[in-house]
């Protein structure tokens, strides 16, 4: 008799008798090694690093590298040795241009004395990759010390400066990076800035699971490189720096800092690529702010503000308001915003707060995979 032909597929998905308890051993060993991969998974955080340039990323991915890593050793420490040295003679230099370039009726300030001029004078001559010492060290100080440049240091927010500049020329800091056997220490290592460029990415185990965290350059010449890295984010770590409301972007000065901060925020919350991922806002250069905010009125920057220029937690609240209205409402439901008010400076303040996103981060990799409900 003629029997209809089945096809391998048919075959494939009704099974036979025979064939039924190597069927379920196998099915048996499939869910055991899905589980397996859902575990892994699990284990695995991907977090990504963004934020616009001068927000302050790269030196939190240095605090969480020294913290989950390995220590800097000496070797390290000297890799930024140049760069600390550039960043003091670069500030120097623009700090005597803009005595003499900034109009003095929008900015007021006493002229320089002969002296701090003389020390400009052969400071601008330096090449900025310069090595400091003792007679260098001594120009330095002659032109950090005079009333005119510590006005037109005042007005730092109408042209280019380093976060950092105080803190370098602080004089036992500056003494010690003069002299002849100067090594750097991990805060001047922190403090120093050096404009990341390309992708870095550092990976560390805590108990049991493994993160990745990705730091691109937020300059941006460097954002076309983010979408690479976009797929298989756990979370994203956003850092927008909150004294920068009266600051200009170093690649256009005609916008503001934080408006640009605010825009790439919405841009990065609201892509396809993180509808369901966690995004984790970093409010970062808190330190900065305190001292801003007695100097310059936060209100300035948002007529909408009706809170206390003088009150920190006024203008924190606010802060973390604007970027939460980024998120437009049919993301808002399924995606989670997490805000942390961070100084990246400060190793046991960061560490408090990453351990906070670290547990929180598990919790939602293990229902993520379905392990716990």
């Amino acid at each position: 008799a003629h029997t209809k032909s089945e096809s391998p597929m048919g075959n494939l998905l009704r099974g036979n008798k025979k064939g039924g308890a190597s069927e379920a051993k196998l099915s048996k060993a499939i869910d055991r090694t899905q589980k397996k991969d859902k575990a892994e998974n699990a284990r695995t955080i991907k977090l990504l690093l963004l934020g616009a340039g001068e927000s302050g990323k790269s030196t939190l991915f240095k605090q969480m590298r020294r913290l989950y890593g390995v220590a800097f050793d000496k070797k390290e420490l000297m890799i930024y040795k140049p760069g600390i040295m550039r960043n003091i003679i670069e500030t120097c230099k623009e700090l005597a241009i803009q005595c003499r370039e900034l109009d003095p009726k929008q900015f007021p300030r006493p002229e320089l004395s002969e002296e701090a001029k003389e020390a400009a004078a052969q400071i601008e001559k330096l090449d900025d990759g310069n090595t400091l010492d003792a007679k260098v060290g001594g120009l330095l100080k002659t032109l950090w010390n005079d009333k005119a440049i510590q006005k037109t240091y005042e007005y730092s927010a109408a042209y280019q400066l380093i976060d950092s500049v105080h803190y370098f020329m602080a004089s036992e800091n500056l003494d010690r990076i003069c002299a002849k056997d100067y090594v750097p220490n991990y805060q001047d290592c922190l403090r120093c800035r050096i404009r990341t460029t390309g992708v870095v990415e550092f990976k560390f185990d805590v108990e049991k699971n493994q993160f990745i965290i990705i730091d691109v350059g937020g300059q941006r010449s460097e954002r076309k490189k983010w979408l690479h890295f976009f797929q298989g984010v756990t979370a994203v770590i956003f850092v927008a720096a909150m004294s920068e409301y009266d600051q200009v972007l170093f690649e256009d000065t005609e916008t503001n800092r934080l408006d640009e901060s605010v825009g790439l925020f919405k841009q990065i919350a609201n892509h396809e690529s993180f509808k369901d991922t966690s995004m984790i806002l970093f409010l970062n250069k808190s330190d900065l702010l305190e001292d801003k905010m007695t100097k310059v009125k936060f209100s300035a920057w948002r007529e909408d503000f009706t809170g206390d220029d003088n009150s920190f937690e006024d203008i924190v609240a606010y802060m973390k308001d604007t970027f939460a209205s980024q998120v437009d409402q049919e993301n808002a439901i399924s995606q989670k915003l997490y805000s942390h008010v961070t100084c990246a400076t400060d190793t046991d303040q960061v560490a408090a707060v990453f351990t906070a996103v670290k547990d929180i981060l598990l919790q939602e990799s293990l229902v993520t995979s379905g392990l716990i409900e």
